[in-house]
């Protein structure tokens, strides 16, 4: 796409705003509407204020209340006990979160947002959740979207949401201190404070780490080196927001986090990575007549730096992404939100990994419709399109088969869509029909790896494919909701069929094949797959003190690939558990809480990567079903100080299968203080 096209695109969709009725949005104040609602809030689905029971969305919201009962020490622990989510832990800081299926290492199809920024590293494709430059201590609430939601929620989403909202320092102020000591060498810190004139202006300033032991790495092959034995993470964030006028609002925020640790790859090896990432963000939005028009513009730029037994030296690879999102949200006769928007997006991947530099640009148009039809009855449709070309300037290795013209000539143009119905015939029942077409793009990975390794007369070329095609994911969904009063409990339940194409496999996951005097292996796309399941749960809490939760989650994944062990990672069949039941409990008692949460899956398959001497081996291992279990107690001291003593993995379970590091039995004892 040209520069003049898209400059008429964004000319097109100004205008269109221009010319339409409008009534004035509402600027946002989260604490506000949810008290007023007597429930959690969003603005995530479609921009305007929402009850959570009324997004056209399977949208569950964990509260900040909830975050401090569950005693976890990072978001994936959070997130395990909740249905639909499938969380494997790999190591003490690592961590790979699916939605609905198709859980795999470095999971590319989950779409991670921390106040509208995503978190989720391009190169890759994955997110790096130990890096997430946020404290629990500052987050309003965390949105668990499942189910396809690009047209929604932005580039990528394929499989789901996680949305996380912070303290908005305009209307709030968060000052907290916290310190944490446990076994395996654990120590845990963090500092939240605020500043603001309230609905005026505001600073937030926050920083936390963790370090701890790693896992027992015994039963693996890779020997990581002596800095891996303590894993640690840290960050920084400072986010301000201030109102020049009465209708405009100024964003300005930026972090930073550093971590070092060992991971399972994406081919199911292990390597020890540093990661060095930075942010930063500015956006404006104004209050006009014609809407609520925004601009937000942010960078994420990442170095990675991998030890492998594979090399004795050090990799290296860098990627910086700049996005730039122009919005305008009016209403048409109240019954009617509509929002418009653009987005520009540059990838840019760059190091030994990618053999130079390799990047490209996404242009993308979204327009989201909610029409109020009654009280009891909303309808809403959100499309988006997205356009990207490939450019690379750099030569490739001297045995690819590809050029720097093949990938300055490929792009791809396709559409994703949500389409959802709520209907509330009672106060106490809600219907949802959903469906939704999401696009998961290639990372730059899949596109422009390019290494080769000389091997006596013949080279071994691993190398990217700038003609892989975008994964598309399509849901069929219903959801329906019942509030029982008697029990004081909220009844949740879905059932949905999800068709998937074109899954990706990355060059070093796929067999290869000799041609040209190399032994060649290349990014493909590896078939299609179907998943059908649904959740069912229950949950609630009375005003003697008493909370609790239970739900079931089932999902069979069938997918069709013509790759598969020993040769290659790439079959779902038997990667995801069938079964899941979470549940949990929690009692306050004047100043005393106690809550406690269990998770039981049923069995699944892991793989075990091994290096040999004809080449790479994947060998399926067993996990039989397991349950893990999480606790916490605490007590409250006065309206300044909580102390607490929480217990992760309690079960010490056996949740990757013989050959992989298993969790550890972790305690923590830690003292919050609010200022």
């Amino acid at each position: 796409m040209s520069v003049r096209t898209s400059l008429g695109l964004a000319c097109t969709a100004i205008v269109s705003v221009a010319l339409a009725p409008c009534a004035r949005a509402q600027e946002i104040n989260y604490g506000a509407l949810s008290a007023m609602f007597g429930e959690p809030v969003t603005t995530s689905a479609t921009g305007s204020p929402q009850k959570a029971s009324q997004t056209p969305a399977n949208l569950q919201i964990i509260t900040a209340d909830d975050i401090r009962r569950s005693g976890a020490t990072d978001i994936p622990d959070i997130l395990r006990y909740y249905a639909g989510i499938d969380v494997r832990t790999e190591g003490a800081l690592d961590n790979d979160v699916s939605i609905r299926g198709y859980g795999q290492p470095y999971n590319p199809r989950l779409l991670v947002l921390i106040n509208g920024r995503q978190v989720y590293l391009d190169d890759y494709g994955y997110t790096a959740w130990q890096n997430l430059p946020v404290q629990l201590a500052d987050i309003r609430q965390i949105e668990i979207v499942r189910g396809p939601a690009s047209a929604l929620f932005g580039f990528n989403a394929a499989s789901g949401v996680i949305n996380i909202i912070t303290y908005d320092p305009l209307f709030d102020k968060t000052n907290v201190l916290n310190f944490g000591i446990g076994t395996h060498g654990t120590y845990t810190g963090s500092l939240v404070s605020t500043l603001n004139e309230p609905g005026k202006g505001g600073i937030t300033v926050q920083l936390g780490g963790i370090k701890t032991d790693e896992f027992n790495q015994s039963a693996i092959s890779y020997s990581p080196p002596p800095d891996a034995s303590r894993p640690y993470a840290g960050n920084y964030a400072v986010d301000a927001r201030f109102k020049p006028t009465d209708n405009t609002e100024v964003t300005l925020e930026t972090t930073k986090s550093v971590s070092n640790a060992s991971y399972e790859g994406s081919i199911f090896n292990y390597s020890t990575q540093s990661y060095r990432i930075e942010s930063y963000k500015a956006g404006i939005s104004a209050d006009t007549q014609l809407g609520l028009i925004s601009l937000l513009g942010y960078t994420n730029e990442a170095e990675t730096t991998y030890h492998s037994s594979a090399s004795s030296t050090p990799e290296n690879d860098n990627n910086q992404i700049y996005v730039i999102q122009l919005n305008d949200l009016f209403k048409i006769a109240n019954a009617h939100a509509i929002r418009l928007g653009l987005e520009y997006r540059n990838n840019r991947g760059s190091g030994l990994l990618f053999a130079g530099t390799l990047h490209y640009n996404n242009f993308a148009a979204d327009a989201m419709w909610n029409w109020q039809i009654s009280p009891s009855l909303s309808f809403t449709a959100a499309g988006r399109i997205d356009h990207l070309e490939i450019e690379r300037d750099d030569p490739l290795s001297s045995a690819d088969i590809y050029t720097p013209a093949d990938y300055n000539a490929s792009n791809f143009t396709t559409p994703s869509y949500n389409v959802g119905v709520v209907w509330q015939p009672t106060a106490n029942d809600t219907f949802r029909f959903l469906t939704g077409r999401a696009v998961q793009a290639p990372s730059l990975l899949d596109l422009g790896f390019d290494i080769q390794i000389p091997e006596g007369p013949i080279s071994v070329v691993v190398a990217g494919n700038p003609n892989l095609k975008p994964s598309i994911s399509t849901n069929y969904e219903i959801d329906y909701d019942r509030q029982i009063s008697p029990i004081h409990s909220i009844l949740r339940t879905a059932i949905y069929y999800n068709i998937s194409q074109d899954f990706m496999a990355n060059a070093s996951g796929l067999p290869g094949h000799f041609a040209d005097g190399a032994y060649q292996f290349y990014s493909e796309n590896t078939g299609n797959g179907q998943a059908a399941g649904g959740e069912m749960g229950l949950s609630g809490s009375n005003d003697a003190g008493f909370r609790w939760n239970a739900s079931y989650s089932l999902v069979s994944v069938r997918n069709k690939t013509p790759f598969g062990p020993p040769s290659a990672p790439a079959n779902f069949n038997n990667a995801t558990p069938t079964s899941a039941i979470d549940f949990g409990g929690g009692y306050s008692w004047h100043q005393w809480e106690t809550d406690a949460e269990a998770h039981w899956q049923s069995n699944y398959e892991n793989n075990i990567y091994s290096a040999t001497a004809t080449g790479t081996v994947y060998t399926p291992v067993a996990v039989a079903n397991y349950i893990t279990a999480s606790a916490r107690i605490g007590y409250t001291v006065n309206s300044h100080v909580i102390l607490a003593v929480a217990g992760q993995a309690l079960t010490q379970a056996n949740q990757n299968g013989f050959g992989a590091p298993q969790p550890y039995r972790r305690v923590l004892f830690s003292a919050t203080f609010t200022y």
